[in-house]
């Protein structure tokens, strides 16, 4: 009784806090707006230049004869069996690796400074703080998003630091190594976002002991909320898929709630956390 009446005080006070908010919400919205907007112009840029040299070792092998007397004809020559210039696909392998590294340097800059700009606008709609302490939150948030992001980032990067040759012959292990890497990245996700919603109301020395007093005895809570937000999203993304081309009107109906799935979500998360 006591879990469904904190939900549900938590849900109305969002709501309640949104209503008397309006000016800060609408820019809570339009920031997540540009945010995709960025964060798309991003990926068109790095996915044209990776699919452009994943296109070139393509057509490189595509003009080669791999068949089994070609390939036995050119080892009795002494020739390679990827032709006159084999180390042209290591090289657009390198470039495929740099420019992916690119893309996250980017992408990990990006989610820095809007999730921290995002999150203390969420804190001053619902606390009503001070510009000073507005100033302090952000670069709250943005000293526990170094420490979480960045250790997603090294985990991932540290996977990524392997040749061509190395990914071929080892590509069952890499993908093996994937699978704690997300159970590590999921991990350190449920607790930033615990970290964030606590960032108003507490020092940065105390964040970790709070945030692990929040996020393990209070589990079954902050699951219920991450379950709603999740809930938005999904109902939102179904439906976009849906109507994508049947109805427009229902279709920019779903965009909006996608976007609201992501503002009413950290606005939730707050007002769970402080209540």
């Amino acid at each position: 009784m006591g879990h469904k009446n904190i939900i549900f005080t938590s849900l109305k006070e969002s709501f309640s806090a949104i209503w008397k908010n309006k000016a800060l919400f609408a820019l809570l919205f339009v920031l997540q707006i540009v945010f995709f907007a960025v964060f798309s112009f991003i990926n068109v840029v790095y996915q044209t230049r990776i699919m452009e040299s994943a296109k070139a070792i393509t057509e490189y092998l595509s003009r080669q004869q791999l068949d089994e007397p070609s390939v036995a004809d050119n080892l009795l020559q002494q020739k390679s069996i990827l032709g006159d210039d084999p180390l042209m696909i290591s090289r657009n392998f390198s470039d495929i690796v740099r420019n992916f590294k690119f893309y996250l340097f980017y992408i990990f800059l990006l989610l820095i400074f809007f999730i921290s700009m995002a999150w203390s606008i969420t804190h001053r709609l619902i606390g009503k703080i001070s510009f000073r302490l507005l100033i302090r939150v952000f670069l709250r948030n943005f000293i526990v998003l170094l420490f979480y992001l960045g250790l997603i980032l090294g985990f991932f990067l540290s996977l990524l630091n392997i040749s061509f040759i190395q990914m071929a012959d080892d590509a069952s292990k890499l993908f093996a190594k994937y699978i704690p890497f997300l159970i590590f990245s999921a991990i350190l996700a449920y607790f930033m976002f615990v970290s964030l919603a606590l960032a108003a109301r507490t020092e940065l020395k105390n964040i970790v002991q709070r945030t692990l007093m929040v996020g393990i005895r209070k589990i079954h809570y902050v699951l219920a909320v991450y379950s709603i937000n999740i809930l938005l999203l999904a109902i939102s993304i179904l439906s976009l898929f849906y109507f994508i081309e049947k109805n427009l009107f229902i279709l920019l109906l779903s965009l909006l709630l996608m976007i609201f799935s992501f503002v009413f979500g950290r606005i939730l998360m707050v007002k769970y956390t402080n209540s």
